[in-house]
């Protein structure tokens, strides 16, 4: 089960994504930001794993959801993911999100879209 309320969260990152959406909304009035995840299971995780492996399409997770979990299946979750609406449209690319990457790095968050491997711009963590 895929959970998108904040209510999952810790609650130092519950009220980082309030700043982060309400700073970014501020600056970019004609987006809003939505909240696509914040907990996930352990199952669910390892079907994302299977992605790009065992199952079609692209690899999008290092975290196989047994031996390696994703700070998304953590209880409160240590990690939410968004997407950037425009126009009621979501916003893919990753140029979208770099001014949201550097709102969530200065409130303290560490942006998937830093990572060395397997870059994930829609990912915000502790």
């Amino acid at each position: 089960m895929t959970s998108r309320r904040t209510e999952d969260l810790e609650p130092h990152l519950a009220q980082a994504y309030r700043l982060l959406r309400e700073e970014y909304e501020t600056r970019f009035p004609d987006r809003q930001l939505l909240l696509t995840c914040t907990y996930r299971s352990p199952e669910e995780q390892k079907t994302l794993y299977a992605s790009g492996r065992s199952r079609p399409g692209p690899i999008l997770t290092n975290c196989d959801g047994d031996k390696k979990l994703s700070k998304h299946n953590l209880w409160p979750t240590q990690a939410f993911d968004v997407a950037i609406l425009a126009g009621g449209k979501a916003l893919w690319d990753e140029d979208s999100y770099r001014e949201l990457g550097a709102i969530g790095t200065a409130l303290g968050l560490k942006w998937g879209g830093n990572f060395r491997t397997l870059k994930d711009c829609l990912h915000f963590e502790l």
